[in-house]
Order: structure tokens, then sequence, then C-alpha cells
């Protein structure tokens, strides 16, 4: 499977007034709790019929139980952090 994710579509403004990303923990019905990352997408503000109904889109990263691959796992984000920092300037939208 592959999701394309467009840079217009993630809310990366560190001044607006949305989250741009949270921390999730979630108790499943076995028992287990599983902890995750995740990003908020821009979405249209009729979709929320309050202020409390937060079914933005996003992407939820369900991390590891692990600490070796948890940690795997952070190396693969900062490692795709330093791509971002390094990529070429293209001529596409902000």
């Amino acid at each position: 499977m592959r999701i394309n994710v467009y840079s217009q579509e993630l809310i990366t403004d560190p001044n607006g007034e949305l989250p741009d990303y949270e921390i999730v923990s979630q108790r499943s019905n076995t028992g287990l709790t599983y902890s995750a990352v995740r990003m908020f997408l821009h979405s249209p503000e009729q979709l929320h019929q309050t202020t409390e109904d937060d079914d933005r889109s996003a992407i939820t990263f369900w991390l590891p139980k692990s600490q070796e691959r948890r940690q795997y796992l952070a190396e693969i984000f900062e490692e795709m952090a330093a791509v971002v920092r390094l990529a070429p300037f293209e001529t596409g939208l902000d």
C-alpha cells in the first residue's frame, strides 16, 4: 500500500490555532495499551459540527512495543527529517 500526502495537506503553521500533531494512547478491548503519533491534515471547516468534534483527517503512526523497534522507527523519522532539510528546492506549491 502506498499513501501519498502532499505538503500542502499537512498542518505546518506553528502559529495556527489547531495542533499539527498529537500523542495518542488508546486501550484496546484486549486490555493492551497502544501509543501513536498523529499528524493532522487540513480539512474543511464544514466537516466539524462543534468545537468538540475533532474528526479531522490525520496520519497515525502506531508505535511498536519494544524499545529496540521504537528506536529504529525514531531513527527512520530522523533520517526523513534530514532529507527534508537537505532536499533541493522545487517549484511546487507552499
